[in-house]
């Protein structure tokens, strides 16, 4: 094996380690958010902020922790590939590749609407207490992992371009779920007879559906953007990769 190849395979091993650690932490801290949460949710004394299976299914219609669902599963998957078949020199599977390039678009972007956007806002008028650690890995660390993952990790695979409609669908399909349940539930503090996971897409708080529809604009443009250019990096890379031989 030339030294190429072993510097290489060296280095496959350990973002591997870097990938499973990754995953463990990210899906810790989503359970342990959700169970941190529950806790106060069980001794809350008005109807609507008591229901478990309402908060249990908002928690989970938050973008932010279905992207860090996500980003378990990928890095989990990714390092379980290159301590396998990686390890053999086998090339990364498409579909792995379009996981990531899915994921990483979650993230990265969820990571920027944050800090943005919403960043200070989620710590008054929740039914628990706001736990910071927790929040700092969901919207900066985790997304970081996953940009630093697509310019570093090895074997990058050449996907097609129409791995750009991943992300995209994705987001159509969490804004059309989001739009159509908001109105059939209570929101658990206030209990307002709806409940939107965020302020830009409450057409309550933003003076209509003219507002909100300003936010799915930029939001769309930005995963679209993104995403190709994610897409054409991750080619460039596989490109050259190849070139070397």
């Amino acid at each position: 094996m030339s030294p190429d190849n072993v510097a290489g395979a060296r280095f496959l091993t350990l973002w591997s380690v870097v990938r499973a650690a990754a995953a463990a932490v990210t899906a810790a801290a989503v359970i342990y958010l959700l169970v941190h949460d529950l806790q106060y949710v069980l001794v809350n004394e008005t109807p609507s902020g008591s229901h478990v299976p309402t908060y249990v299914a908002n928690y989970f219609s938050f973008f932010t922790i279905e992207s860090n669902i996500m980003a378990a599963v990928y890095l989990g998957l990714a390092a379980i590939w290159g301590f396998t078949k990686g390890r053999r020199g086998l090339a990364q599977p498409i579909p792995l590749a379009g996981l990531q390039i899915l994921t990483a678009c979650c993230m990265i972007l969820t990571g920027m609407v944050y800090n943005v956007l919403l960043r200070g806002l989620e710590r008054d008028g929740g039914i628990a207490p706001f736990v910071d650690w927790t929040n700092e890995l969901m919207h900066v660390i985790a997304p970081l992992v996953l940009l630093v993952d697509v310019i570093v990790s090895p074997r990058p695979r050449r996907v097609p371009w129409g791995t750009i409609l991943l992300p995209l669908g994705y987001v159509v399909a969490y804004l059309t779920y989001t739009f159509i349940r908001a109105p059939f539930i209570i929101s658990p503090v206030g209990a307002a007879p709806y409940w939107y996971p965020y302020p830009f897409l409450n057409p309550h708080a933003q003076g209509g559906w003219g507002g909100v529809a300003s936010y799915i604009v930029v939001i769309a443009a930005g995963f679209v953007l993104f995403a190709a250019a994610l897409v054409a990096f991750v080619r460039w890379r596989a490109s050259r990769d190849t070139a070397r031989g």
